[in-house]
């Protein structure tokens, strides 16, 4: 007969040998969330990886399983299925135990009923908080929006009610297995839209915070869901922190004696007063037209960079005039 294929636990879930209950519980709802199938429709290949890690969870969360495993390797199962006796301490008469990941008072809880809730009930358990990123236009951060975003949050196993643990009964014992449907998590995760209101001002970086709308934690109180805020590029502005940065072509006649020229802005349209002499790559301010004042915070402002506007093909007049002046201030020119 064929041997079953070993399959090395640790490396499917990413842990050391050495790692704990802890550690091995982070690494297996880190790996579910972002494998389950609910995450990952019609994907054969994420359906049969979540189906690995949650073998590898099943076994090594349970003491004994992990026992028989770190010491038998390869022939662990064959080890496990050993006849009830004194060799064995997960056995008692005729009836082996299989704990199933559960913890020993997981198990006196189904051999003695209620009796565990009563002596020891504990508070309802605060869920994870969550993060995820949400991008924003540039007009977006300024004026403000309400947006629609999908994240990945948790919640109660219904198979399971939370306790990780499907039950079943074998004469007068009752036997846990871990449930099918959350992997022994308690938990299953769903892709979830939620509304948000950007407000007016919002920077690159800040996160926006929707209370209540993480993960569920035990006893049904969520966490927080926390939105990192990420500005995407403009074609014609450039966000430098709360100020904004764009480019004016000005007229060298303007750039020369100084006058006015008309600047567009994420606001609408303003004029800007050019000083005489301008040079190409200054810029002029433009008090208040940046992100808008949010808190502590003053509004950003407007900068406009100058480019400085030299006619490619000037008329015959306007070349004798050049000419002109360029005689006065005693340059060379090409005739």
């Amino acid at each position: 007969m064929e041997q079953p294929r070993y399959k090395d636990y640790y490396a499917i879930l990413g842990v050391p040998r050495t790692a704990d209950v802890k550690d091995i519980k982070s690494a297996y709802r880190k790996l579910a969330r972002k494998y389950h199938p609910d995450v990952n429709p019609n994907d054969r290949a994420s359906e049969e990886r979540f189906k690995q890690i949650s073998e590898a969870y099943e076994i090594l969360s349970d003491p004994h399983k992990r026992a028989q495993y770190d010491q038998f390797g390869e022939q662990w199962k064959q080890a496990s299925q050993r006849p009830a006796g004194p060799d064995n301490p997960f056995s008692a008469g005729n009836v082996e135990f299989d704990m199933g990941g559960a913890s020993l008072n997981d198990l006196f809880e189904s051999l003695f009923g209620g009796f565990r809730q009563k002596a020891t009930r504990r508070a309802p358990e605060r869920g994870q908080d969550l993060e995820y990123g949400i991008d924003l236009t540039l007009e977006e951060a300024v004026h403000g929006a309400t947006k629609k975003q999908p994240v990945t949050v948790e919640d109660v196993c219904p198979q399971c009610g939370g306790s990780g643990m499907r039950r079943s009964s074998r004469g007068t014992y009752q036997m846990g297995q871990p449930c099918p449907a959350c992997g022994g998590m308690g938990r299953t995760t769903r892709v979830q839209t939620v509304e948000v209101k950007v407000p007016p001002g919002v920077q690159a970086g800040q996160r926006l915070r929707l209370a209540g709308q993480g993960g569920m934690g035990a006893g049904g109180r969520r966490g927080d869901l926390y939105l990192l805020v990420r500005i995407k590029p403009h074609p014609q502005f450039e966000l430098q922190g709360s100020d904004i940065v764009t480019e004016v072509g000005i007229p060298y006649t303007v750039a020369a004696l100084g006058g006015e020229v008309k600047v567009t802005t994420l606001k609408g349209t303003r004029t800007l007063s050019v000083p005489p002499g301008v040079q190409s790559g200054q810029r002029i301010r433009v008090p208040g037209e940046g992100l808008p004042a949010t808190g502590r915070r003053k509004a950003g402002d407007l900068y406009a960079r100058v480019k400085v506007l030299v006619p490619r093909d000037p008329s015959p007049r306007e070349k004798e005039l050049l000419r002109q002046l360029a005689g006065i201030r005693g340059e060379t020119v090409r005739t």
